[in-house]
């Protein structure tokens, strides 16, 4: 009788173990796929300006528009810092071109200096370098004036000047 009830209790508790091993698996989560998170690029480009032609025209570094962008120059005294031109985008991507302080800008006869742009993004800039040459940059914000010329005036339309893009 005491084998009887040792084979019970033996053959019972294989069963429990067996039926916990099984709800243990049934319930383990199967691994959830990492899902990665987008890291924003951080691109800065440098104008060489040893191989600069007259006229400059930079496309739009990207294929959407830019969110914002900033213009960075010294509003007194040319020659004396670096221009920053820094485009940000919705995915936290961020452009910049950077002129080295090589570069100066003109005034118009007004005073102003002659940096005009626009609410598509579109930087004009004009002046010459420490060497005396003369040229003009033309940096766009937004892909759809890729290769159009542009007519600036920075006259009208103040602080920012006027932009007028050729057909």
């Amino acid at each position: 009788m005491k084998k009887f009830i040792i084979l019970a209790m033996c053959t019972m508790f294989c069963m429990l173990a067996a039926s916990c091993g099984k709800k243990k698996q049934e319930t383990d989560p199967a691994p959830k796929p990492k899902t990665e998170v987008y890291q924003p690029r951080h691109v800065r480009v440098e104008v060489d300006l040893k191989n600069i032609k007259t006229y400059n025209y930079f496309s739009a570094p990207m294929s959407t528009p830019a969110k914002s962008y900033t213009v960075a120059y010294n509003t007194k005294v040319p020659y004396a810092q670096p221009i920053e031109i820094k485009y940000t985008y919705a995915n936290g991507d961020t452009y910049t071109y950077f002129i080295p302080d090589d570069f100066g800008l003109w005034e118009n006869e007004a005073g102003r200096l002659r940096v005009v742009t626009d609410t598509d993004g579109t930087v004009w800039l004009q002046g010459q370098t420490k060497a005396g040459k003369f040229c003009e940059f033309v940096f766009y914000g937004h892909p759809q004036y890729n290769g159009i010329k542009i007519t600036p005036n920075s006259y009208r339309n103040l602080p920012s000047g006027e932009i007028k893009y050729r057909k």
